[in-house]
């Protein structure tokens, strides 16, 4: 199989969804979703979900099969650790289980390295097995990072640190402290991901694109408990238009790729759609087009409808954002479909 062959053959797509809870009209847009060629649909499924809306949350899923889709779910802001604008409940009534800065401060958010945490997202799991996910999609894991600090210098931390490396936590952050942070990212992930297991489901995650951390993605990568692995090269936060897009994208998702397949696992890229400006959306078809040419074969967008529901990081001409990804979906599926037939002989 050639590279060209290899790089769209079984092309799948996918979006992600929030902040619609009412099926008729999450009905609506699933069906949009599947006529437009959308393979899988991403669902937050934040704490306040999880709560409040766990039978319309599986009413919404069952509509995701029934439209031929696959449901990722997506632990959205669950205890402060994933990615996501959901408040966390477990954060506010959990002091002790909190991150904390080298200062001293408490971050909002737990810490992964203390049991309350890993036993509340293995709750939330159970949950998101309950209302009948495929895939447990673990959107950027992460310690806090903000207010000129870092995190995190808790009690189990300290203890876990000071039994690895041999002497007390330092209040700088060193080689040794970036690595027990990623570690522990690691051990986390590895704990949650083999639970989820437990119930049947794949498991993903997506790796903030950070370079100071792109060296140890191949041990996070390698987990045994994680079957498809990617991450998330936005690009309007970094300045970057066309040309500058196709390149950003193509090297992340070259990376991605690389380890992906030396590890038989499945490579995911994620495309912006969020934030674009008025006038640049053709940037997500240089974004897609690269994802494609640097041999990724699941490619996802945030989120759906260039999140033109969402005022806060809606795209300036979401019906035009969204447009430009269809066209993107079309043309993949085009190309994919042609090699299919070329390859059963149907084509010259």
């Amino acid at each position: 199989m050639t590279h060209q062959q290899r790089t769209h053959r079984d092309v799948k797509v996918g979006v992600s969804y929030f902040g619609v809870r009412n099926p008729r009209h999450v009905a609506e847009d699933l069906k949009a979703m599947s006529d437009a060629g959308i393979d899988f649909v991403v669902h937050t499924f934040s704490e306040n979900d999880a709560e409040f809306y766990l039978e319309t949350m599986k009413e919404i899923v069952e509509l995701t099969h029934r439209f031929g889709l696959e449901a990722y779910i997506d632990p959205w802001g669950v205890a402060g650790v994933f990615g996501g604008e959901a408040y966390s409940k477990f954060v506010a009534l959990n002091h002790d289980a909190l991150q904390r800065y080298n200062d001293g401060q408490s971050a909002a958010a737990a810490c992964p390295n203390n049991p309350k945490t890993l036993d509340f997202v293995k709750s939330w799991i159970r949950k998101a097995a309950e209302i009948g996910g495929d895939v447990i999609f673990f959107d950027e894991p992460h310690f806090a990072h903000a207010r000129g600090g870092w995190s995190c210098v808790c009690d189990h931390c300290k203890r876990k640190f000071e039994s690895i490396f041999g002497y007390e936590m330092p209040s700088v952050l060193n080689e040794d402290v970036e690595r027990f942070r990623l570690e522990s990212i690691r051990d986390f992930l590895k704990q949650l991901a083999g639970y989820a297991k437990e119930f049947g489901m794949r498991t993903a995650v997506c790796m903030l694109p950070r370079t100071s951390e792109l060296h140890f993605w191949r041990e996070i990568f390698a987990l045994p408990e994680l079957d498809i692995v990617g991450t998330d090269p936005y690009w309007t936060g970094i300045g970057l238009h066309g040309k500058e897009v196709y390149d950003h994208v193509l090297n992340f998702t070259k990376l991605v790729v690389e380890l992906a397949d030396g590890l038989g696992k499945e490579a995911q890229i994620w495309i912006q759609m969020f934030k674009i400006g008025d006038g640049d959306e053709d940037d997500i078809k240089e974004a897609v087009r690269a994802a494609v040419d640097g041999g990724a074969r699941n490619i996802a967008a945030w989120s759906y409808m260039a999140t033109g529901y969402m005022s806060y990081i809606r795209c300036e001409r979401p019906d035009v954002a969204w447009s430009r990804f269809i066209e993107s979906v079309y043309e993949i599926k085009r190309t994919e479909n042609k090699i299919v037939e070329k390859e059963k002989g149907l084509l010259s």
